[in-house]
Order: structure tokens, then sequence, then C-alpha cells
């Protein structure tokens, strides 16, 4: 079959890594894949696959006439079976491209339900439900189905307006390869790490790896990592927070306030191969998110059996199950609490977390998952 994937997007992040995982899967498995994305670095991401690549103008409006009839022209010139988009913008849009043009199967899939962003002020939060009331009927007027990654992800979306038969449950998966590494390179990895950051070998490192946006809740962590390093100030203590976005200068100036700038290392956007190096040089991993759609990343460190505190959102229990901590959403104070635990247990090696990872995350579930569901809609369709 000829599937096509639609994201308004150019930069990695957990959403760009998702399709790459469907990518990959799909192609593996003898289907062609064409990807619309935005010109940056993932474009080599996709195109590395063996997928048709094009890249296109960012979507302008919450409905682009123009990117819809060059998608629904697309469509119908490459004669494609399944169009699969990804957020809001490019899930809108390619919606109505595939409907106007009769594409046989029309998938899409907001991540994080749009309940659940982070948005301030009336007017915004206003505006956000009207768009939440209007996907969820333009879901049920004109999609196939919608996918959510867990079954809470589901309740969500159900009571946002979207009918339960247009949903499907399928979870992220990992590729292991990419984060196998022997005792040998992983303490060459954190040796590398904590010599580029000024780290002393023994300093005990709380890690994080994510965008700085609000959604994410860095500010947390800075904030109660700083209480923590007061409390403990005789001991060497070190925050890696990696990635960057829109709030990471607010970050650095918020390490700065707080005193612990020294303290604090923000990466700033790293290339592919430094993320199995930062979980390298981690002793622990915090994941302090207010909203996620699933948590790549909280699984990526739960695979590299690291000791894992998380904030105690639906979805990453889901994910983490009984073999990670976690704290109150947003508490401080709790998460305070949460690291001296975590620091006095002196785990180093969270075995039940990586075979969590192998048992319910794997590549081979993901692929045969969303190939079934292709075929079981297409076939469908064509009857």
């Amino acid at each position: 079959m000829k599937i096509l994937y639609v994201i308004n997007s150019g930069k990695p992040g957990g959403v760009e890594q998702h399709v790459l995982d469907l990518t990959k899967s799909m192609i593996a498995l003898g289907h062609v894949v064409y990807v619309w994305c935005l010109p940056g670095s993932i474009e080599a991401w996709y195109k590395d696959t063996g997928a048709h690549v094009f890249t296109n103008n960012r979507i302008r409006f919450d409905i682009d006439p123009l990117y819809v009839i060059d998608l629904a022209a697309f469509i119908i010139r490459e004669q494609i079976d399944v169009v699969h988009a990804h957020e809001l913008k490019a899930s809108t849009n390619a919606l109505l491209a595939s409907f106007s043009v009769m594409a046989k199967v029309k998938i899409t899939h907001i991540h994080t339900p749009m309940s659940e962003w982070q948005v301030r002020g009336l007017v915004k939060k206003l505006f956000t439900n009207l768009q939440i009331a209007g996907y969820a009927c333009l879901i049920n007027l004109l999609a196939t189905r919608e996918i959510a990654l867990t079954d809470s992800r589901k309740k969500v979306k159900i009571a946002e307006g979207i009918r339960p038969e247009k949903l499907e449950v399928i979870p992220n998966a990992l590729n292991f390869s990419g984060f196998d590494v022997s005792v040998e390179t992983r303490q060459i990895y954190k040796n590398e790490i904590r010599s580029k950051y000024a780290i002393p070998d023994d300093a005990y490192v709380f890690g994080n790896i994510g965008r700085h946006t609000e959604e994410k809740g860095t500010d947390t962590l800075i904030r109660a990592f700083a209480q923590f390093v007061n409390r403990h100030s005789d001991k060497k203590y070190f925050l890696i927070l990696g990635g960057g976005g829109k709030l990471e200068e607010a970050n650095k100036w918020l390490a700065n306030e707080l005193g612990v700038a020294d303290k604090v290392k923000i990466t700033g956007v790293f290339p592919d191969d430094v993320k199995t190096k930062l979980y390298c040089s981690f002793d622990s991993f915090i994941f302090p998110s207010l909203a996620e759609g699933f948590g790549i990343v909280l699984m990526e460190a739960m695979y590299m059996a690291l000791p894992v505190i998380c904030s105690d959102l639906e979805v990453l229990r889901e994910v983490g199950g009984n073999t990670i901590n976690y704290f109150a959403k947003g508490n401080i104070s709790d998460l305070v609490l949460r690291m001296q635990e975590q620091v006095a247990s002196a785990v180093i090696d969270n075995v039940p977390a990586r075979d969590r990872v192998r048992k319910e995350f794997s590549m081979d579930g993901f692929k045969m998952k969303y190939a079934g569901l292709y075929k079981k809609l297409l076939e469908a369709k064509n009857k």
C-alpha cells in the first residue's frame, strides 16, 4: 500500500521520532511511504529510510486553503491509500484534503490531548476550547480513525467529544538497538559528557531530556533542584537539562536567580548521537511534565535502566507502571522529597524498568499493530 505521513514540523521531537518509527516500520514491511514535512534536520531522517520526502511551507492557519489544495492534488497524483497526519494543523488540513478527494483511509493523531495543553490567558483558553469542539466534530464526520497512545488518552479524547468508535489505541515503541550500550562504552560516554560540562567524576547527576516549553515542567525541576542543593550543600550535585526550546533562556535566568547556575547545565539542541551519551552521564532521570501524550524520553530512560522520578500523570503511570517513582505533578516540595529518597536508596541499575520496556513497548509489536490497522481499514473501504 501507499502511505502518506503529514507533519507540520522540520525539527526533532517526540512526534517526529514517532513518524520516523512508523516510516521505518512500514518500509520494512514493503510498503511505499511518503512524508510531507517542513524543511529542516528531520528531512534527512526520513530520506535515509528510503521514504519519498516532500518539504512544503508551514501551514499558516488552522485551515490553510492553499495547503489543502496542494495536498489534495498530491494524494490524487500519487494514488495514496492511507493518509496519516500528526498534530492539530497537519491533521485538520490533511483530513480536509484527503476527504475532498475521497482518500480511502484518513487517520489523524494529536499526541497530547488538546484539553491538557498548558494554555494561559482567558482568551487563549476560550479559543482552545473552540478548537477542541471543532476538531472533535471534524474527526467524527470525516476521519476513519484518531489514534490514542494509551487507554487514558482515549478517555480524555472521548471527553473532548470524539466518538469511541473513531478511536484506536496503539502505544509508542522504542528501537532498542539505539540504546544498547556496553558497560565499557557507557563509562566512556559518561566521562565525555561530564568532562564537557566540567562535572566532577564523583558528583551525583540528575538528568532530563526534553523541549523547554511550558508543558514540560522544567521550571519545577530547576526550583526543586535548587532547594535540594541548598539542603545538601556539602555534596556535589548537578542537573543536566538536555535540549533547547523557547523557554531555554528563561530557564537559564531562573537557575541563575536561584543561585544554581553553576550546577545546572543546559545543553541546548544537540545532535542525535548525543542523546545516548547524555543518558549514560545521568545517575537518575527526572521527568516533571505537566502534560504528555506518552513520554518517549521516559521510555528511553527506563530502557537505559536509570532510576526515574516522574510526575504522576495517568499516562506516565501507564508507561512506567510500578518500576519508577512518582511525585505530585508540579509539586516542588514533593519532588525534593523524592530526590532525597532516590539519592539515599543508592539504586544505580533499574532492571525492572528496562524489562518493562522490552515487554510492553517493542518495535515489532508497534509495527504489526499499525500495519494491521491500515490493512483492516483499507480492506473495509475496498469492500
